[in-house]
């Protein structure tokens, strides 16, 4: 797989709202998971407050890369898709191979999927739950993994033991998936920002500009490559910071590649 890793690492400031109304019922914090028409229900999302950062994260000795806003009401994905809720989109859509996800345990993260094939998923939900659901953009994704931390992880600047699945986590999986949730979920309570797999953005490539300042995706550039977040269980501690970034052709299907989805929520 060909990850790019971006240097320079950057200064985050923030400024957070307090828990706030989303229309009339859900606030900051809430968790909550929709029925779907074809039976069962949809990956858990978190409600999380607006705010600003500047996009990198870590040293004030780094120039920026610009603050971004994100001032609207947005549901984030507690974990990343799992195998279980990847198979009743197969199932119900009656698209894909069946055949070709794991067997075992559902309650891993879903693998080895394209972007195209994460976007197919989105649309499905969407149109099962009666409500938009999306990939994030890249600077959403870091603004969620970052949960009002300035540190190169939401628990520190050093990798420590046991607090994520990555080469050097020093964790109980050594180069293999772990199921969802088995670290601490950072302050916002999402589980799995760093490392486990790579997930899929909204952006496309373009090392000459930077994303939105309105928390929006880049939608110019390269769109045959999109972005990755999160780094993978095959990652090292660097690669997996809130940070850091890679990328990958949309149709490749990457054995430590899944994604989690966005949830909007109209005001």
């Amino acid at each position: 797989m060909n990850y790019k890793k971006i240097t320079g690492v950057l200064v985050v400031a923030w400024l957070l709202s307090p828990v706030f109304a989303v229309g009339a019922e859900l606030n900051a914090g809430d968790k909550f998971s929709e029925n779907l028409r074809s039976g069962g229900t949809g990956p858990e999302v978190v409600v999380i407050p607006g705010g600003f950062f500047t996009l990198g994260g870590g040293s004030a000795r780094q120039q920026g890369l610009g603050v971004v806003r994100i001032e609207y009401p947005l549901a984030f994905g507690a974990t990343e898709v799992t195998v279980g809720q990847y198979r009743q989109f197969l199932t119900a859509s009656r698209s894909g191979n069946l055949d070709k996800l794991p067997t075992g345990n559902d309650n891993l993260p879903m693998s080895g999927v394209s972007w195209d094939e994460a976007e197919a998923y989105v649309t499905w939900l969407s149109r099962e739950a009666g409500h938009a659901y999306r990939l994030p953009s890249a600077s959403e994704w870091e603004y969620a993994a970052r949960a009002r931390t300035t540190s190169l992880y939401h628990w520190g600047d050093k990798v420590g033991e046991n607090n994520a699945n990555c080469l050097n986590c020093k964790s109980a999986f050594v180069d293999s998936l772990s199921p969802v949730g088995s670290f601490k979920p950072n302050s916002w309570g999402l589980y799995d920002m760093h490392g486990n797999v790579w997930e899929w953005t909204k952006d496309c490539i373009d090392s000459n500009a930077a994303p939105p300042p309105n928390g929006m995706p880049k939608l110019f550039g390269n769109c045959n490559s999109r972005e990755l977040r999160g780094g993978s269980a095959k990652s090292d501690a660097w690669s997996i910071r809130s940070g850091a970034r890679g990328f990958s052709m949309r149709s490749q299907q990457n054995s430590d590649v899944g994604f989690r989805v966005v949830r909007d929520i109209a005001e």
